[in-house]
């Protein structure tokens, strides 16, 4: 019999190498029968992936929980991540319509309350007046369950949009679920939580920016399956281990991100089933900071977030407090996610029409005008001008013609056709007048977002790799364009 001590350890390392050893033979096989997922102009990627991360770890998984683990309680878990891994496979495979992943997800989580006997009896004592139970009723709590587990399992699938990113929330919350198990003597799901956390840390070494493959729906739907299951044991039942507000600050990132961005698509009258660009590493995006930034900043608030929910166990905090600090994330994340887009849009609608709006909108213009005045979400300022452009991108035929309608030290914004491909970097060929002098000069930028306004397309860059001479002309460039705005404007222009 191996010591428990010795298990933690080798759950981890086991299911570790396990995904390292399996991933690169079965990347090969993915790229010969096409499991790849493509590019196209709603992703992030430029070159084909192959799908075969969540098969890895499930894998991974299943081999180190036979061989270390007790699953005598775990064999509902264990049958619905089967069927997840399956129907995701196909799904990459084969898009299936999302009806029939819902069913999937249905079956799964049904499977898994009735073998491992897990269900949702209470949401905990969130307002300080006592536990918040649901009704007595086998149907009730069925439904309620099935309604959270498969909006977990979703959240995950959702969220995974840049390389690291979801993969990254699911080991912070699966260490911090090992961390709560392990404080109330729950070995079993000390250990199954150390084995996922094992086995999804071997994948990022694939899938960190830049990524060789991906987890695809058979892993995003068995991540997100796997938390929601960890959160119900760890909170659920007489012998429950911690509060149910732990496990909501654990997953707050995936949970807060797909209620808001769903609410969002229902605002617009768009399905919330259709993919947009929404999320918050899109608005990270806009916002200006580059995809490897993004991750970093939202794994750090997911820390933060787990880091918060060891306050109940370690300074037995009342969870009325807790999940206080949860809606103060809710809130803040949808005051800055309606901000930033509001923001960027009606930006758009000042530079084209400055001195026409209407005075309806005083307090835009005043609130709006007081962030830009003290340089509020902005690192350097921006200039307006109107500056021909020709964007290019090493390996491809693509060439664009444009304007520059704003420029700064770190970027610029330009009007120019909308394009299939998803470039990361391109270069900028564009004429700057420093010193009396036309110097045509080459940039290189990445790519960071795009906006649709009014028929015409925007697009986001940000400047990289410059090398002295460049950054020097370009800080000339802008200092005559502040010494003479008016001769730069759109209209002196094509005046």
């Amino acid at each position: 019999m191996i010591p428990f001590e010795l298990r933690i350890i080798l759950v981890f390392l086991v299911s570790l190498f396990s995904v390292i050893f399996i991933l690169p033979k079965i990347a090969n096989i993915a790229k010969r029968i096409g499991l790849l997922d493509l590019p196209n102009a709603r992703k992030m990627h430029t070159k084909a992936r192959p799908l075969v991360g969540g098969i890895g770890m499930v894998i991974a998984v299943i081999f180190t929980s036979l061989v270390f683990i007790p699953i005598n309680g775990l064999r509902g878990y264990f049958l619905g991540l089967a069927i997840l891994v399956f129907v995701g496979f196909l799904d990459d495979f084969k898009e299936l319509a999302h009806q029939q992943k819902f069913l999937a997800q249905i079956i799964a989580t049904i499977a898994m309350i009735y073998f491992s006997k897990i269900n949702l009896h209470t949401f905990g004592d969130l307002l300080g007046t006592g536990p918040v139970s649901l009704p007595a009723g086998n149907a009730t709590i069925w439904i309620i369950t099935i309604f959270c587990v498969v909006g977990v399992t979703n959240a995950v699938n959702l969220i995974d949009g840049l390389d690291g990113l979801a993969g990254g929330l699911s080991f912070i919350a699966f260490i911090f679920f090992a961390v709560h198990a392990s404080f109330a003597g729950a070995h079993t799901l000390m250990l199954l939580n150390l084995t996922l956390a094992g086995a999804v840390l071997g994948f990022l070494k694939f899938n960190w920016y830049p990524s060789v493959l991906f987890m695809g729906d058979a892993g995003s739907l068995c991540l997100g399956f796997s938390l929601a299951f960890m959160a119900l044991a760890l909170t659920q039942g007489t012998n429950n281990i911690t509060s149910p507000v732990t496990a909501l600050l654990i997953l707050a990132v995936p949970i807060t991100d797909t209620i808001v961005v769903l609410f969002k698509r229902l605002l617009q009258r768009k399905s919330p089933f259709k993919p947009d660009k929404s999320h918050l590493h899109h608005i990270f995006l806009r916002y200006g900071m580059n995809r490897a930034q993004s991750v970093q900043v939202i794994l750090a608030i997911g820390i933060l977030l787990g880091s918060l929910s060891l306050l109940e166990p370690l300074y037995m905090i009342q969870e009325k407090w807790l999940f206080l600090l949860f809606a103060v994330y809710f809130f803040i994340y949808i005051a800055g996610s309606f901000y930033i887009v509001g923001l960027f849009k009606y930006s758009l609608r000042r530079r084209k029409n400055r001195q026409h709006l209407a005075r309806s909108d005083l307090f835009s213009r005043f609130f709006y005008g007081a962030f830009d005045h003290f340089k509020l979400f902005r690192k350097k300022r921006r200039y307006n001008v109107y500056l021909a452009v020709q964007c290019t991108s090493k390996g491809s035929d693509l060439i664009l013609h444009g304007h520059i309608l704003n420029i700064s030290q770190t970027g610029c914004m330009i009007k120019m056709p909308a394009f299939t491909d998803e470039l990361i970097t391109m270069t900028l060929s564009c004429e700057l007048l420093a010193d009396e002098k036309t110097i045509n000069c080459s940039l290189g930028a990445e790519h960071l977002w795009v906006a649709n306004h009014e028929g015409s397309s925007f697009h986001g860059f940000r400047f990289h790799a410059l090398n002295r001479e460049k950054a020097t002309l370009l800080s000339n460039y802008l200092t005559t364009v502040a010494a003479q705005p008016h001769n730069y404007s759109k209209n002196k222009i094509t005046a």
